[in-house]
């Protein structure tokens, strides 16, 4: 393990002009920090090996391939299977597992335009 240390500063103005300033030293161990998100991962991999899924029209259901192109929102890089688009964004990282874990109680897909708000009727 690597034991890390860490500053933050924040100031901000009070009362009559005055200055507050808040100090805050951390010091952690990685192994520490990164137990919350292996069991995320853990758990996130396990729940895709239960998840079946059948394309309109066939009989047969399948399952994901068994490189998660949705693990990349917890990791530094993205492995994702040859030919599949690579998003290093954090935000559409994080939202394809929310969408897809909305597909799997039949929620619709969250995109955040409210696009039906905004065409003229």
């Amino acid at each position: 393990y690597q034991r890390r240390v860490h500053g933050d500063e924040y100031s901000s103005s009070i009362f009559m002009g005055g200055q507050n300033t808040l100090v805050i030293h951390n010091t952690c161990e990685d192994s520490l920090l990164a137990a919350p998100l292996i069991v995320d991962l853990v758990v996130i991999t396990e729940l895709m090996t239960r998840i079946t899924y059948r394309r309109e029209g066939s009989d047969a259901f399948q399952s994901f391939r068994s490189v998660l192109a949705i693990l990349p929102y917890m990791l530094k890089a993205p492995a994702v299977p040859k030919g599949t688009p690579v998003i290093n964004a954090l935000m559409k990282q994080q939202r394809s597992i929310t969408n897809l874990l909305c597909a799997c109680i039949g929620l619709p897909p969250d995109g955040d335009m409210l696009l039906e708000h905004k065409l003229r009727k």
